[in-house]
């Protein structure tokens, strides 16, 4: 069997002198080499691109083998054509060849004709390489910056963060009234929580800027109840919704209905580690103007004006190891976002969820709760009805009583509780709480209504308060009245207009009487929206929920809270 040609370099042993025939077959062999090479280069860059771009290493390991088996060919062929321009003899430049490829020195052979550079390598080669190593740090830097530019998605997509790991707790076998597990209202309870280190600042609003504002499209409405539609709201634009929010903070809606200027405030409903959209839960009330606004006369496609998000009564999961939500009636949308939010993260704590309705017909996202509580089980979901109806109810009746709460909640104690509803249902519940032990600071409340801000725990305020916020309408600004005689006055800089000031009047109060615009969203001090710098004088606030201390601290007030004896001058 007859051998196959001699490789390009063991052939040129067998020319000792360099004649015309040799010279033509050294060029012709060169040129194709120096051919071969600068293709196998150009091939293994394409490769190259692609294995980075694919973050595949075994590609990235074959293309830049390719790369270098070109350098070699392109170097073979230069250095003969290098050769023959010398007049070496090609068994001369083939031996130098060699010697070179096995690294072997040899004082008698004539060196090959290739310019030298630092460490023993050809200027080619250390070109070639140059722009390898340019071309692997250029890619690594855009491969960087896609990372980067990822990590900040997912940081707007989570602002509360994933939870930090918490073991389960034990559970014993108490049982509790109302609950929506399917072994007939029986739910297993877990034990105490192990304790909990206090957090080292105190609850604080998500943001003391100015909240967004814009239109958004009304892509979806559910009918919840006889009397509750959800509303979901989207970009009308396309993509996210064009702001992040927390688990239980609320948006305000902005109209003029019947020619009259409207403002009322929901609490979100949606989970907030979703940013397709916000859904707002609403009860048609029948002295509620944007309530009967929204219910009757709104429909899909429409857009709506929304500012926010506000609102300091938030819970995303690092506060606490566990937490207890108790509802009442329309009250339960903000808890619906944390339950929502939590089971989105799997958050590992304990989530009580107790909830009390008129009748079961009233008992919003009653299925809903049902569902999650089979697929989660640390969510413990009890619930009590006030009045019989047709639909069966095999649960606990009557009011969220301190007994109620005992049965549901083991060790409350030890747990923060979240209470939003009606004020008397409120105040009520509080009390319960303390009597079981809660302490003061364990306690968030959010009312809506004719409700405070907050529940109070001293004497009632001698001033009378405003209307309160969030799950059902918000209040609207009261039109302005006739000017009140009083001492002192407040300055408004920015509009250049003074207005007097009762010693119970609020600076917002004062503001609107005048007409000098303050945004505002909930006017009981804890949405933080309101937030002017006071540049004179001094004011004293009921209410400081929504201003953080460091603001505070640097002068800025909350105009719907702030009142004062004296004169003011308000940035406004």
């Amino acid at each position: 069997m007859g051998g196959g040609p001699r490789p390009f370099y063991a052939a040129l042993l067998d020319m000792p002198a360099l004649t015309p025939e040799a010279r033509r077959f050294i060029e012709a062999e060169a040129e194709r080499r120096i051919g071969w090479g600068s293709q196998a280069i150009a091939a293994g860059h394409a490769q190259l691109s692609l294995a980075l771009a694919s973050n595949d290493p075994a590609a990235v390991q074959q293309a830049a083998n390719e790369v270098r088996s070109g350098v070699l060919r392109l170097e073979s062929g230069t250095a003969a054509l290098q050769a023959i321009a010398a007049g070496t003899p090609p068994r001369q430049f083939a031996q130098a060849w060699f010697r070179e490829q096995l690294s072997i020195s040899s004082p008698e052979a004539a060196p090959m004709v290739m310019e030298g550079g630092p460490w023993g390598l050809s200027w080619y080669h250390l070109t070639t390489m140059a722009f390898l190593v340019a071309f692997l740090l250029g890619a690594l830097m855009i491969q960087y910056a896609r990372m980067r530019r990822i990590g900040g998605l997912v940081e707007r997509l989570t602002p509360g963060g994933a939870p930090g790991a918490a073991a389960a707790p034990k559970r014993d076998d108490a049982t509790s009234p109302g609950t929506l597990a399917p072994d007939k209202g029986v739910a297993e309870q877990p034990a105490a929580p192990a304790a909990r280190p206090v957090a080292a600042t105190p609850d604080a609003p998500a943001s003391a800027k100015k909240p967004w504002s814009g239109k958004l499209r009304v892509a979806a409405i559910f009918r919840e109840t006889d009397t509750v539609k959800t509303f979901r709201l989207m970009n009308p634009e396309g993509g996210d919704i064009p702001f992040t929010f927390l688990a239980g903070q609320f948006i305000t809606l902005a109209a003029e209905i019947d020619g009259k200027p409207v403002r009322r405030s929901y609490t979100i409903a949606s989970s907030a580690c979703q940013r397709s959209y916000v859904e707002i839960a609403i009860k048609r009330e029948d002295h509620g103007a944007e309530s009967r606004h929204l219910h009757d006369q709104v429909a899909v496609g429409d857009q709506l004006q929304v500012s926010g998000p506000s609102g300091a009564f938030t819970f995303t999961g690092e506060e606490a190891d566990s937490i207890v939500l108790i509802s009442g009636g329309i009250g339960i949308t903000p808890m619906m976002c944390v339950v929502r939010c939590l089971n989105d993260k799997s958050y590992s704590g304990d989530i009580f969820f107790l909830h009390g309705a008129r009748r079961v017909d009233d008992f919003v996202f009653h299925e809903e709760l049902g569902y999650l509580q089979k697929r989660h089980p640390n969510l413990h979901v009890v619930a009590t009805m006030g009045k019989v109806s047709a639909t069966p109810w095999d649960g606990a009746q009557g009011p969220v009583s301190k007994e109620f709460i005992a049965q549901a909640v083991p060790d409350i104690a030890h747990r923060r509780v979240h209470i939003c509803g009606p004020p008397a249902m409120m105040e009520a519940v509080k009390t319960s709480l303390l009597e079981l032990g809660v302490a003061q600071n364990k306690i968030k409340t959010e009312a809506f209504g004719a409700a405070q801000g907050r529940v109070p725990s001293g004497p009632e305020p001698t001033a009378a308060a405003p209307p309160g916020p969030v799950p059902g309408d918000a209040p609207v600004a009261p039109a302005p009245a006739a000017l009140p005689s009083a001492a002192a006055q407040v300055e408004f800089t920015t509009s250049g207009k003074t207005a007097p000031l009762a010693p119970d009047q609020t600076v917002l109060e004062a503001a609107e009487a005048i007409g000098v615009e303050i945004d505002y969203a909930c006017r009981v001090g804890t949405c933080g929206t309101c937030v002017v710098p006071l540049k004179s004088g001094e004011v004293t606030m009921a209410v400081e929920d929504g201003l953080p201390t460091d603001e505070k601290a640097k002068g800025i007030i909350l105009a719907c809270q702030a009142k004062s004896i004296g004169n003011l001058v308000v940035e406004a």
